[in-house]
Protein backbone atom coordinates (compact mmCIF):
# COMPACT_ATOMS: atom_id res chain seq x y z
CA UNK A 1 0.00 0.00 0.00
CA UNK A 2 1.66 3.18 -1.07
CA UNK A 3 1.80 5.92 1.60
CA UNK A 4 1.41 9.90 1.44
CA UNK A 5 4.96 11.61 2.06
CA UNK A 6 5.14 14.96 1.44
CA UNK A 7 4.18 17.73 -1.57
CA UNK A 8 6.91 18.05 -4.06
CA UNK A 9 7.84 21.58 -4.76
CA UNK A 10 5.91 23.99 -7.04
CA UNK A 11 7.88 23.46 -10.38
CA UNK A 12 8.97 26.99 -10.45
CA UNK A 13 8.81 30.39 -9.76
CA UNK A 14 7.03 31.60 -13.05
CA UNK A 15 8.60 35.24 -13.96
CA UNK A 16 11.51 34.25 -15.43
CA UNK A 17 10.78 34.60 -19.06
CA UNK A 18 11.93 31.03 -20.28
CA UNK A 19 10.06 29.13 -17.70
CA UNK A 20 6.47 30.66 -17.82
CA UNK A 21 4.41 27.69 -16.80
CA UNK A 22 0.41 27.71 -16.61
CA UNK A 23 -1.04 27.41 -13.47
CA UNK A 24 -1.43 23.71 -13.95
CA UNK A 25 2.22 23.10 -14.52
CA UNK A 26 3.21 24.80 -11.27
CA UNK A 27 0.78 23.85 -8.76
CA UNK A 28 2.36 21.29 -6.28
CA UNK A 29 2.11 17.71 -6.98
CA UNK A 30 2.28 15.11 -4.42
CA UNK A 31 4.50 12.45 -4.05
CA UNK A 32 3.24 9.08 -3.17
CA UNK A 33 5.99 6.38 -1.77
CA UNK A 34 5.29 2.62 -2.48
CA UNK A 35 6.14 1.10 0.74
CA UNK A 36 7.08 -2.41 -0.83
CA UNK A 37 10.47 -0.86 -2.37
CA UNK A 38 10.71 2.42 -0.55
CA UNK A 39 10.95 4.16 -4.39
CA UNK A 40 9.40 7.44 -5.16
CA UNK A 41 7.21 7.39 -7.78
CA UNK A 42 6.27 10.85 -8.53
CA UNK A 43 4.76 13.05 -11.78
CA UNK A 44 7.78 14.44 -13.98
CA UNK A 45 5.63 17.97 -13.92
CA UNK A 46 8.15 20.73 -13.55
CA UNK A 47 10.43 22.53 -16.37
CA UNK A 48 13.08 23.48 -14.02
CA UNK A 49 16.05 22.11 -13.54
CA UNK A 50 18.42 22.17 -10.38
CA UNK A 51 21.57 20.29 -9.71
CA UNK A 52 22.38 18.93 -6.40
CA UNK A 53 25.67 18.69 -4.78
CA UNK A 54 25.63 16.90 -1.25
CA UNK A 55 28.49 16.31 1.40
CA UNK A 56 28.68 13.67 3.70
CA UNK A 57 30.95 11.67 5.62
CA UNK A 58 31.35 8.16 6.84
CA UNK A 59 30.27 6.24 3.89
CA UNK A 60 33.05 5.92 0.43
CA UNK A 61 32.57 7.10 -2.75
CA UNK A 62 32.31 3.21 -4.34
CA UNK A 63 29.06 2.25 -1.93
CA UNK A 64 27.12 5.56 -2.31
CA UNK A 65 27.92 5.24 -5.80
CA UNK A 66 25.92 1.68 -6.05
CA UNK A 67 23.11 3.39 -3.84
CA UNK A 68 22.56 5.75 -6.57
CA UNK A 69 22.79 2.67 -9.53
CA UNK A 70 20.47 0.95 -7.40
CA UNK A 71 18.29 3.26 -7.30
CA UNK A 72 18.31 5.02 -10.71
CA UNK A 73 20.38 2.23 -12.85
CA UNK A 74 23.37 3.05 -14.73
CA UNK A 75 26.97 2.04 -15.07
CA UNK A 76 29.19 2.24 -12.75
CA UNK A 77 32.95 3.93 -13.51
CA UNK A 78 36.07 4.00 -11.17
CA UNK A 79 37.66 7.58 -11.88
CA UNK A 80 40.78 6.12 -9.43
CA UNK A 81 40.53 5.82 -5.68
CA UNK A 82 37.49 7.72 -3.65
CA UNK A 83 36.02 9.30 -7.20
CA UNK A 84 33.37 7.41 -9.02
CA UNK A 85 31.12 8.08 -11.90
CA UNK A 86 27.62 6.82 -12.29
CA UNK A 87 26.27 7.32 -16.13
CA UNK A 88 23.43 6.95 -17.81
CA UNK A 89 20.95 7.18 -15.27
CA UNK A 90 17.32 7.66 -15.70
CA UNK A 91 18.51 11.18 -14.72
CA UNK A 92 21.78 11.43 -16.38
CA UNK A 93 25.15 11.36 -14.60
CA UNK A 94 25.94 11.39 -11.43
CA UNK A 95 29.51 11.67 -9.35
CA UNK A 96 30.38 10.70 -6.51
CA UNK A 97 33.79 11.53 -4.56
CA UNK A 98 36.11 12.92 -1.75
CA UNK A 99 35.75 16.67 -2.01
CA UNK A 100 39.36 17.11 -2.43
CA UNK A 101 40.46 18.14 -5.63
CA UNK A 102 44.57 17.91 -5.17
CA UNK A 103 44.16 13.87 -4.79
CA UNK A 104 42.59 13.20 -7.67
CA UNK A 105 44.89 14.68 -10.20
CA UNK A 106 47.64 12.18 -10.98
CA UNK A 107 51.23 13.04 -11.91
CA UNK A 108 52.22 9.98 -13.52
CA UNK A 109 51.10 6.16 -13.77
CA UNK A 110 51.81 4.20 -10.65
CA UNK A 111 54.67 7.14 -9.30
CA UNK A 112 55.50 7.69 -6.13
CA UNK A 113 53.48 11.01 -6.15
CA UNK A 114 49.89 9.04 -7.01
CA UNK A 115 50.82 6.23 -4.52
CA UNK A 116 51.41 9.48 -1.48
CA UNK A 117 47.86 11.08 -2.86
CA UNK A 118 46.27 7.97 -2.41
CA UNK A 119 47.51 7.69 1.04
CA UNK A 120 46.43 10.96 1.98
CA UNK A 121 43.37 10.40 0.61
CA UNK A 122 42.75 7.43 2.49
CA UNK A 123 43.86 9.02 5.30
CA UNK A 124 41.63 12.23 4.98
CA UNK A 125 38.46 10.99 4.15
CA UNK A 126 38.10 10.63 7.88
CA UNK A 127 38.13 14.51 7.85
CA UNK A 128 37.27 15.57 4.35
CA UNK A 129 33.58 15.03 2.95
CA UNK A 130 32.78 12.96 0.37
CA UNK A 131 30.51 14.49 -2.28
CA UNK A 132 27.54 13.63 -4.07
CA UNK A 133 26.59 15.68 -7.71
CA UNK A 134 23.71 15.05 -9.36
CA UNK A 135 22.83 16.04 -12.99
CA UNK A 136 20.29 18.44 -13.57
CA UNK A 137 17.37 17.50 -13.21
CA UNK A 138 13.31 18.57 -13.23
CA UNK A 139 12.71 20.09 -9.84
CA UNK A 140 9.95 17.68 -9.45
CA UNK A 141 12.00 14.86 -8.94
CA UNK A 142 13.88 16.29 -5.62
CA UNK A 143 12.28 14.27 -3.46
CA UNK A 144 13.91 11.38 -4.99
CA UNK A 145 17.13 12.21 -3.94
CA UNK A 146 15.89 12.83 -0.73
CA UNK A 147 15.15 8.99 -0.91
CA UNK A 148 18.96 8.26 -1.97
CA UNK A 149 20.02 10.28 0.74
CA UNK A 150 17.73 8.17 3.14
CA UNK A 151 19.68 5.44 1.56
CA UNK A 152 22.93 6.72 2.21
CA UNK A 153 22.42 6.67 6.36
CA UNK A 154 21.02 3.68 5.86
CA UNK A 155 24.35 3.18 4.92
CA UNK A 156 26.11 5.05 7.57
CA UNK A 157 26.65 8.40 6.11
CA UNK A 158 27.01 10.79 8.60
CA UNK A 159 25.66 14.85 8.08
CA UNK A 160 26.34 18.42 9.38
CA UNK A 161 25.60 17.60 12.98
CA UNK A 162 27.08 14.19 13.17
CA UNK A 163 30.55 15.96 14.73
CA UNK A 164 31.75 18.82 15.70
CA UNK A 165 34.29 19.55 12.67
CA UNK A 166 31.85 18.24 10.04
CA UNK A 167 31.06 21.30 8.49
CA UNK A 168 28.94 19.46 5.58
CA UNK A 169 26.67 21.61 2.81
CA UNK A 170 24.21 21.48 0.97
CA UNK A 171 24.50 23.16 -2.77
CA UNK A 172 22.06 24.08 -5.35
CA UNK A 173 22.12 24.81 -8.81
CA UNK A 174 18.97 26.35 -10.45
CA UNK A 175 19.12 26.70 -13.57
CA UNK A 176 18.35 29.81 -15.78
CA UNK A 177 17.63 29.62 -19.81
CA UNK A 178 19.66 31.03 -22.17
CA UNK A 179 17.04 33.77 -22.43
CA UNK A 180 17.17 34.53 -18.42
CA UNK A 181 20.66 35.49 -19.02
CA UNK A 182 20.19 38.79 -18.70
CA UNK A 183 20.71 41.47 -16.18
CA UNK A 184 17.56 42.94 -14.88
CA UNK A 185 16.53 38.73 -13.77
CA UNK A 186 19.39 38.09 -12.51
CA UNK A 187 19.77 41.17 -10.32
CA UNK A 188 16.19 41.38 -8.84
CA UNK A 189 16.89 37.73 -7.48
CA UNK A 190 20.48 39.12 -6.51
CA UNK A 191 18.31 41.55 -4.23
CA UNK A 192 15.49 39.68 -3.30
CA UNK A 193 18.45 37.31 -2.11
CA UNK A 194 20.25 39.76 -0.32
CA UNK A 195 17.16 41.51 1.38
CA UNK A 196 16.08 37.48 2.72
CA UNK A 197 19.78 36.63 3.47
CA UNK A 198 19.43 37.19 7.37
CA UNK A 199 16.33 35.81 8.14
CA UNK A 200 17.51 32.81 6.14
CA UNK A 201 20.58 31.96 8.09
CA UNK A 202 19.16 32.01 11.09
CA UNK A 203 15.60 29.70 9.57
CA UNK A 204 18.35 27.17 8.42
CA UNK A 205 20.71 27.45 11.47
CA UNK A 206 23.79 27.72 9.79
CA UNK A 207 26.22 25.01 11.34
CA UNK A 208 28.69 26.91 14.03
CA UNK A 209 31.81 25.28 12.02
CA UNK A 210 30.43 26.10 8.54
CA UNK A 211 30.45 30.13 9.49
CA UNK A 212 33.94 29.95 10.95
CA UNK A 213 35.03 28.14 7.82
CA UNK A 214 35.43 30.64 4.67
CA UNK A 215 32.83 28.74 1.91
CA UNK A 216 29.75 30.78 2.82
CA UNK A 217 30.65 34.06 3.62
CA UNK A 218 28.15 36.57 3.48
CA UNK A 219 28.32 39.51 0.93
CA UNK A 220 30.07 42.71 2.26
CA UNK A 221 28.14 45.57 3.45
CA UNK A 222 29.01 48.18 0.96
CA UNK A 223 28.52 45.78 -1.91
CA UNK A 224 25.17 44.37 -0.03
CA UNK A 225 24.07 48.88 0.21
CA UNK A 226 25.20 49.17 -3.62
CA UNK A 227 23.13 46.63 -4.78
CA UNK A 228 20.10 47.30 -2.49
CA UNK A 229 19.92 50.66 -3.75
CA UNK A 230 16.16 50.95 -5.29
CA UNK A 231 17.90 53.09 -8.47
CA UNK A 232 20.30 50.34 -9.24
CA UNK A 233 19.26 49.27 -12.47
CA UNK A 234 22.74 47.76 -14.00
CA UNK A 235 23.74 46.59 -17.61
CA UNK A 236 24.95 43.38 -17.62
CA UNK A 237 28.51 43.86 -17.82
CA UNK A 238 28.18 46.38 -14.94
CA UNK A 239 26.41 43.54 -12.84
CA UNK A 240 29.03 41.50 -13.37
CA UNK A 241 31.95 44.26 -12.70
CA UNK A 242 30.18 45.38 -9.69
CA UNK A 243 30.27 41.69 -8.68
CA UNK A 244 33.75 41.58 -9.37
CA UNK A 245 34.93 44.75 -7.46
CA UNK A 246 33.29 44.53 -4.46
CA UNK A 247 33.46 40.56 -4.12
CA UNK A 248 36.38 39.01 -6.00
CA UNK A 249 35.92 35.49 -4.55
CA UNK A 250 33.90 32.27 -4.43
CA UNK A 251 33.16 31.80 -0.79
CA UNK A 252 30.04 33.32 -1.07
CA UNK A 253 26.74 31.89 0.72
CA UNK A 254 25.39 33.00 -3.14
CA UNK A 255 28.11 32.18 -5.60
CA UNK A 256 27.48 34.04 -8.85
CA UNK A 257 30.81 33.24 -10.31
CA UNK A 258 29.81 30.21 -12.62
CA UNK A 259 26.91 32.16 -13.82
CA UNK A 260 28.49 35.53 -14.88
CA UNK A 261 31.57 32.72 -16.32
CA UNK A 262 28.89 31.43 -18.20
CA UNK A 263 27.73 35.07 -19.49
CA UNK A 264 31.46 36.22 -19.87
CA UNK A 265 34.05 34.03 -19.70
CA UNK A 266 36.88 35.88 -20.40
CA UNK A 267 35.80 38.66 -17.82
CA UNK A 268 35.72 36.68 -15.48
CA UNK A 269 39.21 34.78 -16.22
CA UNK A 270 40.86 38.16 -16.74
CA UNK A 271 40.07 39.46 -13.40
CA UNK A 272 40.18 36.20 -11.23
CA UNK A 273 41.92 33.34 -12.98
CA UNK A 274 40.43 30.60 -10.52
CA UNK A 275 40.31 27.10 -12.24
CA UNK A 276 37.96 26.22 -9.87
CA UNK A 277 35.50 28.77 -11.00
CA UNK A 278 33.22 26.42 -13.46
CA UNK A 279 31.40 27.96 -16.05
CA UNK A 280 27.64 26.93 -15.96
CA UNK A 281 23.75 28.43 -16.53
CA UNK A 282 23.27 28.12 -12.60
CA UNK A 283 22.93 30.15 -9.55
CA UNK A 284 25.48 28.48 -6.90
CA UNK A 285 23.66 28.55 -3.47
CA UNK A 286 25.96 27.23 -0.91
CA UNK A 287 23.96 28.17 3.16
CA UNK A 288 21.80 24.87 3.72
CA UNK A 289 23.68 22.56 5.69
CA UNK A 290 23.36 19.22 4.80
CA UNK A 291 21.67 18.35 7.57
CA UNK A 292 20.65 14.50 6.39
CA UNK A 293 19.87 12.32 9.33
CA UNK A 294 17.31 15.14 11.03
CA UNK A 295 13.95 13.33 9.38
CA UNK A 296 12.55 16.68 9.09
CA UNK A 297 15.06 18.01 6.75
CA UNK A 298 14.74 17.64 2.68
CA UNK A 299 16.11 18.72 -0.04
CA UNK A 300 13.28 19.14 -1.23
CA UNK A 301 12.30 21.42 1.47
CA UNK A 302 15.92 23.43 0.91
CA UNK A 303 14.81 23.65 -2.87
CA UNK A 304 11.52 25.39 -1.52
CA UNK A 305 13.46 28.15 0.52
CA UNK A 306 15.05 28.93 -2.92
CA UNK A 307 11.43 29.32 -4.49
CA UNK A 308 10.32 31.98 -1.95
CA UNK A 309 13.45 34.07 -3.18
CA UNK A 310 12.32 33.78 -6.65
CA UNK A 311 8.81 34.47 -6.66
CA UNK A 312 9.79 37.80 -4.30
CA UNK A 313 12.04 38.43 -7.16
CA UNK A 314 9.30 37.92 -9.43
CA UNK A 315 6.90 40.42 -7.80
CA UNK A 316 8.41 43.80 -9.21
CA UNK A 317 6.25 46.11 -7.14
CA UNK A 318 6.43 44.16 -3.64
CA UNK A 319 10.25 44.00 -4.04
CA UNK A 320 10.62 47.91 -4.86
CA UNK A 321 8.56 48.69 -2.26
CA UNK A 322 10.91 46.84 0.37
CA UNK A 323 13.96 48.22 -1.40
CA UNK A 324 12.61 51.46 -0.67
CA UNK A 325 11.56 50.72 2.96
CA UNK A 326 15.17 49.70 3.50
CA UNK A 327 16.62 53.00 2.28
CA UNK A 328 13.95 55.18 3.99
CA UNK A 329 14.88 52.57 7.48
CA UNK A 330 18.60 54.24 6.97
CA UNK A 331 17.91 57.47 6.11
CA UNK A 332 15.81 57.59 9.85
CA UNK A 333 18.64 55.70 11.31
CA UNK A 334 21.16 58.59 10.63
CA UNK A 335 18.59 61.33 10.96
CA UNK A 336 18.56 59.87 14.60
CA UNK A 337 21.99 59.67 15.21
CA UNK A 338 22.29 62.92 13.56
CA UNK A 339 20.39 64.52 15.82
CA UNK A 340 22.27 63.43 19.04
CA UNK A 341 25.02 65.47 18.18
Amino acid sequence: MARLRYPAPAAVSNCLRSERLDAARIAPTWTWVDQANDRTVIGRGGRRRVGVEIEFGKLDSDRAAAAVQRRFGGTIESGGPHRVAVRNTELGDFRVELDWGWVHGTAGKGGVVDKAKTLLADLGREVVPTELVTPPMPAGRLPEIDSLVMDFVELGAEGTRSGLFNGFGLHLNPSLAADDLAADPIRRVLQAYLLEAPALRVAIDVDPMRRLLPFVEPFPQPYIDHVLHPDYAPSLEQLIDDYIRFSPTRNRELDLLPLFAQIDEERIRRALPDPRVSARPTFHWRLPNADIEDPNWTVAGQWARWQRIEEMACDTAALTERLTERVQVLEGRESVWASLF
